[in-house]
């Protein structure tokens, strides 16, 4: 792909960036400066509509007032003091999250990973206590879930755990939406399983949500063989399929959920949300975080929450959802050599192509809209949760003619 900046401001930051950062991520050839809701500015000016929002992160957009207000508002108090002291800031975030998913309570951290790192203790700690001598923990074979060594031992995907030697060991991996695999694993290991772990849409798999039966299934079972449901939220939470959690979308709870990315919208925040029957398994000492839930991290999540809740936003991100799959469904008939599949919830969209979508991906930012390639061949769709229907118009026409400058 040719460069997309070439002026020296650019070319600047691009140097400095290649000399001195580890090189371990594909950049495409932008530096952005500043945004202001559903858009995002260059450092020469362009204007780009984020249909991305940082992988899930800016449920709200960019520059958010009432956010900046409340970071701004506790800044000029404190940043941080220390998990051995108590918090307002970390209570009322706690509270509100418990009030609006189950009853438990919350462990704070700063990161997804971090989240998932801690549901693994309670899983194991849960093993330990039933007496399990040889622990298992079952994930999605298309399943991600960070990248330490205990979440990249937890991941399904193999592409994720190459080249970094044996991993943790006590893991397994169930093909999604396989009822009778999902079966055999359970009998394979009787005794053994001491939780699953799933997200409900395997993001980094291509948007593949889990079907109902399926999960009902995994409820069932799990309860039957006392093995803790843990469901990975970390980027569906916090309103992005239409609901505050996913789980809420099905007449069940998870005893344990792990959040992150959009609950600080942008801020590094993460949780565990641990169901009252379970709330003993970590005593006093097991676990811990520096920064976990600080002042600063506290306040900004509560605030994002705050919004989510009290604007009506839910109700508008199914509405809009219904206008976006039926605009996807419309260009699929158009271009049926080029899209296979539009699948998701809410606005956690996955369009599945029939060509590698990272060529795709790199001409929409060329023309101004910011999407995601993940597994190769889906382009992933992820906007504000208070975008207009004008704007997804606006996103759909530059996509169509991207699509229509391919030849098959």
């Amino acid at each position: 792909m040719s460069e997309l900046q070439t002026t020296s401001k650019f070319t600047s930051i691009k140097e400095k960036s290649d000399k001195y950062i580890l090189g371990n991520y594909g950049r495409f050839d932008v530096a952005f400066e500043y945004g202001a809701g559903e858009y995002l500015f260059d450092s020469e000016g362009k204007q780009y509509l984020d249909f991305m929002s940082g992988i899930a992160v800016t449920n709200l957009g960019h520059s958010e007032a009432d956010i900046i207000d409340s970071l701004r508002e506790q800044a000029d108090k404190v940043f941080h003091t220390s998990n051995y002291f108590y918090s307002k800031e970390q209570a009322d975030l706690a509270e509100v999250l418990i009030v609006n998913s189950f009853p438990g309570k919350v462990f704070f951290c700063n990161s997804g990973t971090e989240a998932n790192e801690g549901a693994l203790k309670i899983a194991r700690r849960h093993g330990v206590n039933k007496g399990i001598k040889d622990p298992i923990i079952l994930t999605m074979k298309g399943s991600f879930h960070g990248r330490t060594t205990g979440s990249m031992s937890m991941t399904g995907q193999q592409k994720v755990r190459d080249g970094f030697g044996d991993l943790l060991p006590g893991f397994d991996y169930i093909e999604e939406n396989n009822n009778n695999h999902l079966e055999e694993m359970f009998s394979k290991y009787k005794g053994r399983i001491v939780a699953v772990l799933t997200e409900p849409i395997l993001g980094e798999f291509g948007v593949l949500p889990l079907k109902d039966d399926f999960l009902l299934r995994l409820r069932k079972l799990t309860a039957e063989n006392g093995a803790l449901l843990i469901f990975d939220e970390i980027q569906t939470g916090v309103g992005r399929t239409g609901k505050l959690f996913c789980y809420q979308h099905f007449p069940f709870t998870p005893d344990v959920m792990t959040l992150a990315k959009a609950l600080g919208s942008g801020f590094p925040i993460g949780a565990v949300i641990i169901g009252e029957k379970h709330i003993e398994l970590l005593k006093p000492g097991m676990h811990g975080s520096t920064f976990g839930g600080n002042h600063l991290a506290s306040k900004v999540a509560y605030e994002t929450l705050r919004i989510i809740l009290s604007r009506e936003i839910l109700p508008q991100v199914e509405a809009l959802s219904e206008f976006f799959f039926r605009r996807l469904r419309m260009l699929q008939e158009t271009f049926p050599n080029l899209i296979s599949e539009v699948r998701g919830k809410g606005l956690h969209i996955g369009v599945v192509l029939t060509i590698p979508s990272k060529e795709i991906v790199a001409e929409c930012l060329q023309r101004g809209l910011i999407l995601n390639s993940t597994n190769e061949k889906v382009v992933r769709i992820m906007p504000p949760l208070n975008i207009s229907i004008e704007r997804i118009e606006e996103a759909m026409t530059i996509f169509e003619s991207v699509l229509s400058g391919v030849k098959v």
